[in-house]
């Protein structure tokens, strides 16, 4: 699968394995990842996102442990056919977690909590329009 976005924060305190983790699990609970989707390559995202393979593994491997991918030796790793459901509370820690990594970021660019406010609606109203 070519064109999976995944950004790695650098600064973030949450290490690259648990950001892609992460990220996954959230593109698979959107379904932006349908079940049956090919992921790339440990090589090719390892490659992609500037990180060891054994980081990229690693999530993997949690992820397959979880329920949320599985491997197969013809077809590579794919989002499972039932992941797991993601409960109010999980949802609510990785809320937490983006913003706290959103603010550092914000302040590394000394953004303003206006900035952050017009652009988080501009984006979301984006969405909206999509999705009509």
């Amino acid at each position: 699968m070519s064109g999976l976005l995944l950004l790695l924060n650098q600064d973030s305190p949450v290490p690259p394995y648990e950001q892609i983790n992460l990220q996954l699990q959230t593109l698979i609970t959107s379904s932006q990842l349908l079940p049956g989707t090919r992921l790339p390559s440990v090589r090719q995202l390892a490659r992609d996102l500037g990180v060891a393979p054994n980081t990229v593994v690693r999530a993997y491997g949690e992820l397959e442990r979880n329920g949320w991918v599985v491997t197969s030796m013809r077809k590579g790793i794919m989002v499972a056919a039932h992941p797991p459901l993601i409960s109010r509370e999980e949802r609510q820690q990785r809320l937490q977690q983006m913003v706290a990594e959103l603010l550092v970021t914000a302040r590394q660019l000394d953004l303003s909590v206006e900035d952050l406010h017009d652009e988080l609606e501009r984006q979301w109203n984006e969405g909206d329009a999509g999705r009509e």
